[in-house]
């Protein structure tokens, strides 16, 4: 059956991905980011009917994104399913941290998903079968690593709103998850190309017992969650990492 999906950070990576596996699996989607990508552009001419892209900054006027899903419902139909996949990372030491560069990364990982949640659970939005909310999160919420403490907290904050959302909306039949994405390589990497040299990626790759993964591998999740097969899952944290944070230390 064609349902009904709202994606954020759909231009590229892991949001791009899910996108494109839920149009060829028949679905509608309804994708949203900042600036339109040329994926998005393929997107659009291959499935005229099904895929409507949003071009729209998350960080920008939180409080009215709710109404905003609201206004997506009428135009596209009810939803079945949220996934927050937009998001920012910020590598930072602690030395030269402020609050203007904490709110940057909690806005949009973490606000701007919850207004949206916000919204995609209101009954004049939400589809009459079971929804389902899947936040992409990451293994950096529970593991450390060095210039990442807001964007750490930010993801370590998305696993603890998760399990309080998938309490209080479960007697609406909504499922709420999260996805700990280990290192998959993105378009996010060429941002901090100064960070992630090819040295750094194999040094990973070799802490990875299965390698470093590719963005089919968290899709392949995320879809699981959508799906009637996970109709018993929710308040759970997914690490999809090749078992990176098992620390082995070989």
């Amino acid at each position: 059956m064609k349902k009904c999906y709202l994606i954020t950070g759909a231009s590229s990576g892991i949001g791009y991905q899910i996108s494109a596996d839920l149009l060829a699996q028949g679905h509608v989607v309804v994708g949203v980011s900042r600036n339109v990508s040329d994926k998005v552009r393929q997107l659009e001419n291959d499935y005229p009917d099904d895929f409507f892209f949003q071009e729209k900054d998350l960080s920008v006027d939180i409080d009215s994104l709710s109404k905003w899903v609201v206004k997506l419902s009428k135009e596209f139909g009810k939803f079945s399913g949220f996934i927050h996949s937009a998001g920012m990372q910020q590598i930072l030491p602690l030395k030269v941290n402020t609050h203007k560069h904490m709110l940057e990364v909690f806005n949009l990982n973490l606000f701007a998903g919850l207004a949206l949640a916000k919204g995609i659970t209101d009954r004049r939005v939400k589809a009459e079968s079971s929804v389902s909310v899947v936040f992409i999160s990451s293994v950096a919420s529970v593991m450390g690593a060095p210039g990442l403490i807001n964007y750490s907290a930010s993801k370590a904050s998305i696993n603890g709103a998760m399990r309080s959302m998938a309490i209080e909306l479960a007697p609406l039949g909504v499922r709420v998850n999260s996805v700990l994405p280990g290192f998959v390589e993105t378009e996010m990497m060429g941002k901090w190309s100064d960070v992630y040299t090819r040295e750094y990626i194999d040094q990973n790759h070799s802490r990875c017992p299965l390698g470093i993964g590719g963005v089919d591998d968290i899709s392949n999740m995320v879809l699981f969650l959508l799906s009637d097969k996970a109709k018993w899952i929710t308040g759970a944290e997914f690490k999809v990492d090749g078992g990176f944070s098992l620390g082995d230390l070989r």
